[in-house]
């Protein structure tokens, strides 16, 4: 059975059952986006100089944000959310993680559908310029052209380290003069950007650890240490503490979720897919479990809108779907 079968079934499903759902009087849903690169072309996805992650163009996130604005969809910042939501009207909140200095890209179709937006972003990496470590990892191995298999096991392997880990292997691996970054397209934000990007109104800038630690990786202590740092680090350059963090590759767990609290945040955000109830006001109780869709830049942005706005939560069966058959 394909993947591609299997949406097929899961199409028809949903519309025959779209006229029984629509009857049933239920909340609007809060969905959430994630993107990390903002590319300009299918060009610059293709020269190699970072891990394309999702491959998601300027074009493609403008469709996006047309698309569900089309359909009626509020877009929302985290104070919002925090405040507590109109349950009768479907909203979405974007969220770029990482921090890249090329999420600038994204401010023309913020301003054009008057779209708030979250940028996650890894504190010491704006500290101090250094690269993310898969995206040398993928630069490198694409130019030793190694096997996918090759480099998914080791990307695998390393997400199971702490950052300096993962790092230090990188560098015995390539050699030291690897770990850099080769052009605008990879780095991170200078200080300098942050701090001007942070005061435009559209952009919000959220927690996403010191240094991109998958806290499941570390100690109850260092991980509150990674959250907490972020938080002065980040507050102190922008001017504003972050409400929200996104949990670098998802991870977190209940101790994780305690030291996010802590730590004064609102909103935890995974990578699991699916809808999200509108929350009432969270002053008093973090939601701390946000589930987040992901787009692909090798499929149609219509289509996968549709999907996650689907009354079924057709996103979550494709997902375990895809999981689970060979596409």
């Amino acid at each position: 059975m394909t993947f591609n079968f299997c949406r097929t079934l899961l199409w028809e499903m949903d519309a025959r059952l779209a006229p029984a759902w629509r009857q049933i009087p239920r909340p609007s849903p809060l969905l959430i986006f994630t993107f990390h690169s903002l590319f300009e072309s299918a060009n610059e996805v293709g020269k190699g100089m970072l891990d394309p992650q999702q491959g998601i163009t300027r074009c493609m996130f403008r469709d996006f944000a047309a698309d569900f604005h089309h359909h009626g969809y509020r877009f929302v910042s985290p104070g919002e959310i925090a405040a507590g939501l109109d349950p009768s009207c479907p909203c979405l909140m974007i969220t770029f993680d990482d921090g890249y200095a090329n999420n600038q890209r994204a401010l023309p179709v913020l301003e054009e559908f008057a779209a708030p937006a979250v940028f996650c972003v890894s504190a010491n990496h704006v500290s101090t310029g250094k690269p993310f470590w898969w995206d040398v990892l993928y630069r490198e191995a694409r130019k030793r052209a190694w096997p996918e298999q090759k480099l998914e096991r080791r990307r695998s392997a390393w997400k199971r380290l702490r950052t300096a880990d993962a790092e230090a292997q990188l560098a015995a691996e390539f050699g030291t003069p690897a770990f850099r970054t080769v052009c605008y397209l990879d780095r991170p934000f200078t200080p300098g950007e942050l701090r001007e990007f942070a005061h435009h109104p559209l952009v919000h800038i959220g927690n996403h650890t010191w240094d991109h630690a998958i806290l499941t990786n570390y100690s109850t202590h260092e991980m509150a240490e990674q959250i907490q740092r972020a938080q002065k680090s980040l507050g102190e350059l922008t001017g504003r503490v972050p409400l929200v963090i996104a949990y670098p590759n998802g991870n977190v767990s209940m101790k994780i979720e305690r030291a996010a609290r802590e730590a004064g945040l609102h909103l935890g955000l995974t990578v699991r897919p699916g809808k999200n109830r509108i929350p009432g006001a969270l002053r008093s109780e973090p939601s701390l479990r946000l589930r987040r869709h992901t787009l692909r830049g090798d499929r149609g942005i219509a289509e996968q809108c549709a999907i996650a706005r689907s009354p079924v939560s057709l996103q979550a069966a494709l997902h375990a779907i895809r999981s689970a058959v060979t596409v």
